[in-house]
C-alpha cells in the first residue's frame, strides 16, 4: 500500500498565514500546486465547489480552525491506524493491486471515498471531517471493500445502479464487520445506535419503499443519499437491505465467499436483495 500524507503540506500552508497575509497565494504555492493533479481530480467530483468558491473558502481560513486536527494527528497519527487496518483487511481478502491512499484536507470532503485517479481507483480521506479517529480503521476497511469492487468492474448505472448502490454499501459494511468483528454492528454501518435500531425495526418498510415500484430509480437514489422526511426515512439506511442480502447469501451458499463477492461482478449482482 502506498500512503500519501498530503495534509502535512496543508499544515505548512497554515503556518505561513499570519494575520493579514494573502491566504490564496500561499495556499496555491504551499499546497494546491504541489498536489494539483490529485486536488483537481478530487474537486472535479464535488458539484458544490468551483475555483472561485474554493478561493473564497481559502481566503476565509483561520489557522485556529484546524488547531484540533493538528493536535489530533500529533497524538494519534492516522498513518499508523491505516497501516494496521490494511494488514487486517488483506488477511481476509488480499488485493490484486495494492491501493494508494490519500490523506488530505479539502473542503466539504466525505470522510472516506474511492474515486478514479490516473485511470485507477484510489482511496481518500478528508481529514477535516474527523473529530477523532476512533472509527478510522472501520472506515478504511469499508473503503477497501469499495476499492476491491471498483477493481472488478465499473459502477453500474440505470435500474441496476440502485441495486449496485445498496449491495456495494452492504458488502462494504459486512466486510468491515468481518475484519473488526469486536466493534458494535452499528459502528460498521456508520450510523448511530438509534438509527441502526430503526433499520432493524423497519426492514419490511424499507423493502416496501425500495421494491414496491411506487418510486423511480432516480427518486430512490435521492432517498438513499438524503433520506425522505415525508416518508419517515433517514439517509443511507438502504444499506441495511444490502447487508442483509450479503449475510443471507454467505449463510446459504457454502461455496460462496466474501472474496468471490468482491472480485466477481457477476456473482455480486446475482444476489437477491
Amino acid at each position: 500500500m502506498k500512503l500519501y500524507s498530503l495534509y502535512k503540506d496543508f499544515f505548512r500552508f497554515l503556518e505561513k498565514i499570519p494575520f493579514g497575509s494573502k491566504r490564496w497565494d500561499i495556499y496555491l504555492s504551499h499546497y494546491y500546486q504541489i498536489h494539483q493533479e490529485f486536488l483537481e481530480n478530487y474537486f472535479s467530483h464535488i458539484q458544490s465547489i468551483d475555483f472561485l468558491s474554493l478561493k473564497q473558502r481559502v481566503e476565509a481560513i483561520r489557522a485556529s480552525d484546524y488547531s484540533w486536527l493538528k493536535h489530533l494527528v500529533s497524538i494519534c497519527p492516522p498513518e499508523g491506524i491505516i497501516n494496521e487496518a490494511y494488514k487486517r483487511c488483506i488477511r481476509i481478502v488480499p488485493a490484486k493491486k495494492e491501493p494508494e491512499v490519500y490523506l488530505f484536507v479539502g473542503f466539504f470532503s466525505p470522510d472516506g471515498f474511492v474515486i478514479n485517479f490516473r485511470a485507477k481507483p484510489i482511496i481518500g480521506f478528508g481529514l477535516e471531517r474527523f473529530r477523532d479517529f476512533r472509527l478510522l480503521r472501520i472506515l478504511f476497511a469499508h473503503e477497501y471493500a469499495h476499492f476491491l469492487l471498483n477493481l472488478c468492474g465499473v459502477e453500474i448505472d440505470g435500474e441496476l445502479g440502485l441495486k449496485w448502490r445498496l449491495l456495494s454499501e452492504g458488502i462494504a459494511t459486512y466486510f468491515s464487520f468481518l475484519v473488526f468483528h469486536k466493534n458494535d454492528l452499528s459502528e460498521h454501518f456508520l450510523l448511530s445506535r438509534e438509527r441502526f435500531n430503526w433499520c432493524q425495526e423497519n426492514e419490511s418498510y424499507l423493502r416496501e419503499i425500495y421494491f414496491s415500484g411506487k418510486f423511480s430509480v432516480q427518486r430512490l437514489m435521492e432517498i438513499y443519499v438524503k433520506g425522505a422526511p415525508e416518508l419517515d426515512i433517514p439517509p443511507r439506511v438502504g444499506k441495511y437491505l444490502g447487508f442483509q442480502a450479503v449475510k443471507k447469501y454467505l449463510a446459504r451458499d457454502r461455496e460462496g465467499s466474501i472474496g468471490s463477492l468482491l472480485s466477481d461482478k457477476k456473482i455480486f449482482l446475482s444476489l437477491e436483495i
